[in-house]
């Protein structure tokens, strides 16, 4: 292009001094090239050693001749190797010695292009190694051995090159064996006591697995916990018939002892007692009384008379004492006293969604404008009652859909993010992981996981937390058709609702799942061949996840059509 132009250019300029002649149109006559080395134009009778654009104007001034020229030169080159196999391919040619080989590319008269000389000095080993490292867990199996331990392995074998000479070839193994690690710690606390996330207040032994990322290995962590306990001081009291220590009561002679727990520090201190009891000297009286609100009740004895008031329905031992201990009690009267109320009486519940009062067996979705009420018909003690329910319906968050990708290729970080009902705080789970926040991360996802979000909402007002929960599957997989060992056929597909299931080995259980990544459908034991009516789903593109009986799992595609 640039020949041409520059040629024109010298036409232009050639242009005036034709037309200044006889202003008769000048003749242009243009010749391109190409030659080796040299080239003598003959019309201007020069030779030419290198490219160039040529203009010679005739005798009677009436044409002009230009050549457009490109000149080659023999090109030649010189290379040293240095091969680290038992061969090379150099110039399309493979070498198997080391040595000095040349190629040459013979001119094109033609095209008038020149000779091409190559040169490379190869030198060829005569053994060739190839380095492998590999990490594992426990155990690792490599050209037919397994390995336990560290180290560096080699594998020998020679190579039979086709000119007959040999090579040895070497596969050298840097292997890094990683045990499963286990760890032991004694704690002796007082109270509850927080380990990788969990709170126990109770002696005993308690594990934590951490599994390492990059090989798989365990490492095992023991925790041997002793919630340490103090001893106060013995005391010791008698009583007639029983005595009433912390909420037992005992009947007989003897040492008891209680771990008695601060619920505010968790502490814990064993209390005992040496207890003496004495018997009766009289029966023991069985009284019931029945009343309306509140019930009177009054003792006498050798020492005087005591009235007790009861407001509620209760069990109560009431001793006739005389204060001369050697003889203990004159006689005790077990009181069972049953009081009927009259008036009002109320019920606060805060719900989620919806309440279920048995009393009207009615179910409410929304707070009532005004307090629900029921009404006790008037008994054999005149006692009236209407029950009032103070009731707040909290609405549940709504998880519409947990989006993200869900198909993934092996090693691929899913991202999931919900739709949900505004205000809520989120909690994911999965492979006994737990995060908080509106966005789930999970690097390096390889096979599938299943999913579970818990979306809640705290209503401080009335102190009620109400949830939603939802479930995906992650799906990891390295293509659509892909089948790993068994094969596995779908048909037909597309399907209008009934689909076909073959495999030469037993299947065990398939799973659907839908665009978002929801289970919609699960079957089991179809043997070697099934059908599964699908005429419920709508059309769409789904998943299938394939278990066989020898543990394989296979990946398909299918779409229905309506």
């Amino acid at each position: 292009m640039k020949k041409t132009l520059l040629s024109l250019l010298m036409v232009a300029a050639f242009m005036p001094l034709a037309l200044a002649q006889d202003n008769s149109p000048l003749v242009v006559v243009s010749s391109d090239v190409t030659a080796c080395e040299t080239y003598t134009w003959s019309i201007d009778g020069q030779t030419y050693t290198s490219s160039t654009v040529a203009t010679q104007l005739s005798d009677d001034s009436d044409t002009l001749f230009v050549l457009n020229l490109t000149v080659n030169h023999v090109f030649s080159s010189t290379q040293t190797i240095n091969s680290d196999r038992c061969s090379y391919n150099w110039r399309g040619q493979v070498y198997y010695h080391s040595g000095l080989y040349g190629d040459t590319v013979l001119a094109n008269s033609t095209l008038g292009t020149c000779d091409s000389f190559f040169t490379a000095l190869i030198t060829i080993p005569s053994t060739e190694i190839i380095n492998s490292t590999e990490h594992a867990c426990g155990s690792f199996t490599w050209h037919g051995n397994t390995y336990t331990e560290s180290g560096i392995y080699g594998d020998t074998n020679t190579i039979n090159n086709p000119d007959l000479t040999t090579c040895t070839h070497i596969d050298r193994l840097n292997l890094n064996i990683v045990d499963t690690l286990y760890t032991s710690e004694d704690v002796a606390h007082c109270g509850n006591y927080s380990w990788y996330g969990e709170t126990y207040n109770a002696t005993g032994s308690y594990t934590h697995t951490v599994t390492d990322s990059v090989v798989g290995c365990d490492t095992i962590h023991t925790l041997n916990l002793t919630v340490t306990v103090d001893t106060a001081r013995m005391i010791a009291d008698s009583a007639c018939d029983f005595y009433r220590w912390y909420g037992d009561t005992i009947r007989t002679t003897g040492i008891y002892g209680y771990n008695d727990i601060n619920t505010s520090t968790g502490c814990v201190t064993y209390r005992s007692i040496n207890l003496k009891i004495k018997p009766l000297r009289k029966p023991v009286k069985d009284t019931a009384m029945v009343g309306c609100n509140s019930i009177i009740f009054t003792v006498s004895s050798l020492v005087g008379s005591t009235s007790k008031r009861f407001y509620v329905d209760t069990l109560f031992d009431t001793n006739l004492i005389d204060r001369r201990w050697a003889r203990c009690y004159d006689s005790t009267i077990h009181l069972n006293v049953t009081v009927h109320k009259s008036g009002y009486d109320s019920t606060y519940v805060n719900a989620c969604d919806s309440f279920y009062w048995k009393l009207n067996r009615r179910t409410y979705h929304t707070t009532p404008t005004t307090n629900p009420t029921y009404a006790f018909a008037t008994d054999t003690f005149n006692c009236d009652s209407i029950m009032v329910l103070f009731l707040t319906i909290n609405p549940s968050p709504v998880i519409s859909a947990i989006n993200g990708e869900w198909h993934l290729n092996p090693g691929d970080t899913a991202v999931l993010y919900p739709t949900c009902t505004n205000g809520a705080s989120y909690l994911w789970k999965y492979n006994n992981h737990t995060f908080n926040g509106d966005t789930l991360r999970i690097p390096n996802v390889n096979g599938n996981i299943d999913v579970e979000l818990i979306a809640s909402i705290n209503y401080t007002a009335n102190n009620n937390v109400c949830s939603d929960t939802s479930w995906i599957t992650i799906v990891s997989f390295v293509g659509i058709d892909q089948v790993q060992g068994t094969n596995v056929s779908l048909y037909p597909n597309p399907t209008v609702g009934q689909l076909n299931v073959e495999s030469a080995e037993a299947i065990r259980e398939v799973a659907i799942f839908n665009t978002l990544g929801q289970q919609v459908l699960t079957n089991y034991n179809l043997g070697n061949k099934g059908q599964m009516n699908l005429s419920n789903l709508s059309k769409g593109t789904y998943t299938m996840r394939i278990a066989l009986q020898n543990g394989e799992t296979v990946v398909r595609k299918f779409v229905i059509t309506k």
